[in-house]
């Protein structure tokens, strides 16, 4: 299974929105390598999905394509507010398309979305959770915001929304990252605490209480308000005697990763392309 997360961090003078995952899926075992948060070719957008890749893998390869191909949505003439609309009304055609479909209500049921964008027309981020809807049977969409029964403020204070596994215990241990009462806004604190998660055998043994239902490295990416997402690879379990992991797969010693560099347990960004045409390299700088 999974847990997705996606929010507001708000910075003095704009927003921008970031996604993260474990990268751990079942069946026939588990493999900890795949990709969960998915870029969207608007450059403004993005998507994550906790549950079945038999459900969530062709429908979000199918969405990335219709936005490829419609000019309208390329060229985001189409506003951000519409992409979940749209999102559902192609997962629900594709639900339509099965063949002699086997049972999948379990499988549905368990399968979720999240689409974060910036919406040139209501000039701020928004974020949305698609989740199936049994009684209708079709996929729907809803507006995300941090439970204010945990957080009056942080419920008020901008986007957020979470999908998967171990709800109650994510909230727990972000708690130990934010003060609920008082804080009124997010800075990273949802990724170190779904890093803490990764790091402990409580939440990622297969014999364990939790079953291992999360697992593998933390993948992140980040949408800015200038139009433009950016994927992170991310050191795990640490810079210091860890190793790079870019969408879940470890890198090869061989590769030339120009995405960012983040330090999963500092929050310590290297910019690689920042190094070319400078005599040195550009100074380590905090998330």
């Amino acid at each position: 299974m999974t847990i997705t997360i996606a929010w507001e961090r708000r910075l003095s003078t704009y927003s921008e929105l970031v996604f993260c995952s474990d990268s751990r899926l079942n069946g026939g075992g588990n493999i900890d390598v795949c990709q969960k948060i998915f870029p969207l070719p608007r450059e403004d957008a993005a998507i994550g999905f906790c549950g079945s890749t038999l459900i969530a893998y062709p429908i979000i390869h199918q969405f990335s394509s219709y936005i490829k191909h419609y000019k309208k949505n390329l060229d985001r003439a189409l506003d951000g507010t519409e992409l979940p609309k749209r999102f559902c009304d192609l997962a629900n055609n594709f639900l339509k398309s099965y063949i002699d479909p086997v049972n999948l209500v379990e499988e549905l049921r368990e399968t979720s979305f999240l689409i974060g964008c910036f919406s040139w027309r209501l000039k701020r981020p928004i974020i949305s959770r698609i989740t199936y809807d049994n009684g209708p049977k079709i996929y729907v969409a809803a507006s995300a915001r941090f439970p204010k029964s945990k957080s009056k403020n942080l419920s008020s204070g901008g986007q957020f929304s979470i999908i998967g596994d171990l709800r109650n215990q994510f909230f727990d241990t972000l708690a130990s990252y934010i003060n609920y009462t008082d804080c009124k806004n997010f800075d990273m604190e949802p990724f170190s605490a779904l890093s803490e998660m990764l790091s402990n055998s409580t939440y990622v043994d297969r014999r364990g209480p939790h079953r291992g239902v999360i697992g593998g490295a933390p993948q992140i990416l980040k949408v800015y308000p200038f139009l433009r997402t950016i994927e992170f690879a991310v050191f795990w379990p640490s810079k210091i005697g860890g190793k790079l992991y870019l969408n879940g797969r470890e890198t090869f010693d061989y590769e030339k990763i120009h995405v960012p560099h983040l330090d999963s347990k500092s929050l310590d960004v290297h910019y690689p392309l920042g190094e070319i045409g400078n005599s040195a390299p550009d100074p380590v700088v905090t998330f």
